[in-house]
């Protein structure tokens, strides 16, 4: 059985259960790859170095203001966030009761019609009703499964959702940690209904919500041409840079032309000039250099980071999200920085 004492907080029964279910049916499932990685906060947690008391955590997230407002703020979110993790597994019952009757056909392995029709219902759908601001689609590397977890198809659809720039400034203070936290909350929201419109219309899917997730979005959404991954590890995106979330909704079959594209690599060169989030990273978490943790995924080529999670995730953890890195990226200011930039670089 899965050791719950070495989990995220977030992760929660149904997850576990989830994990636990398919290490019984490995064979009608996706596992993480060997050389996959651990989730940041499980990995943080089990090392039992990181444990913050609830007066520590209201203390540091609330700060000087309304303890009283902020603990209804946070209880009301937490629900939501929960409600929402569950029913993403919840929703998985049906697919659970095929795996376990032997009926759990694949179909992935079909050459399905591409469904332009749909992909551009989905994109309507998803913006006009939950904020998502873009949709990438790629197929999942099994190299961006956590360590140990699983999912059920091979494709990924990647949702976008804006956090706001005003909050976002005033970065680690508490407006900056609520902020991060309910886009947390709305997307989970977003993704979880998004799939179920999705299975009303024929698609076998499996909703991902973005806190505590089963797969590395970043360089999931690179690699479907959404953005690029920055030094500070996050992808900066056209849109609104790294001021965002992202959380995955998988399927079952290749019914949408991939967004995979080459777009934005010149991010790369703009991040080596600029390492201002290196600057103002308070716990001295981001390196000058990329460190190569997984090699020769399709698309991405390796994937690196400068990031030492062992100092970033606590301060994350302190404040609620932080994103001082995400505050001083100069991409953060919008559309017009970004093709700004894209001149100074691209000639």
């Amino acid at each position: 059985m899965y050791e719950k004492k070495n989990s995220f907080n977030f992760q929660g029964k149904h997850e576990l259960r989830f994990l636990d279910f398919c290490r019984n049916y490995p064979d009608q499932v996706i596992p993480s790859h060997e050389s996959s990685v651990t989730e940041g906060f499980e990995y943080l947690f089990s090392l039992g170095r990181y444990k913050v008391s609830k007066r520590e955590r209201i203390k540091q997230f609330s700060g000087e203001g309304n303890k009283l407002s902020f603990l209804v703020f946070m209880g009301k979110l937490i629900l939501k966030l929960m409600r929402w993790r569950k029913r993403s597994f919840q929703d998985l019952n049906p697919y659970f009761d095929e795996i376990k009757s032997s009926t759990f056909i694949s179909n992935e392995t079909k050459s399905p019609t591409v469904n332009h029709k749909l992909w551009d219902e989905l994109n309507e759908y998803a913006s006009k009703n939950w904020d998502i601001i873009k949709i990438g689609f790629t197929e999942l590397p099994t190299q961006l499964i956590f360590k140990n977890k699983f999912v059920l198809f091979r494709y990924a659809l990647v949702f976008m959702q804006e956090m706001k720039k005003e909050k976002i400034d005033e970065a680690p203070l508490p407006p900056a940690g609520k902020e991060v936290m309910r886009v947390y909350s709305t997307l989970g929201k977003a993704v979880g209904e998004i799939a179920r419109w999705l299975r009303k219309r024929g698609v076998r899917c499996q909703a991902n919500h973005p806190l505590g997730g089963l797969v590395c979005t970043p360089p999931l959404a690179g690699k479907a041409g959404m953005g690029w991954q920055g030094r500070h590890g996050m992808l900066i995106t056209p849109e609104c840079g790294p001021r965002h979330r992202l959380a995955p909704i998988f399927i079952e079959q290749k019914i949408f032309e991939t967004t995979e594209n080459s777009e934005h690599i010149w991010i790369e060169e703009q991040c080596k000039n600029c390492g201002i989030c290196q600057k103002k990273c308070p716990p001295g978490a981001i390196q000058e250099e990329k460190k190569i943790n997984i090699n020769n995924i399709e698309r991405i080529g390796a994937m690196r980071t400068c990031i030492d999670r062992e100092k970033c995730f606590p301060q994350f953890l302190k404040t609620a999200g932080c994103s001082i890195c995400i505050k001083v990226c100069p991409f953060s200011a919008g559309p017009s920085a970004y093709e700004k930039l894209k001149t100074h670089i691209v000639k």
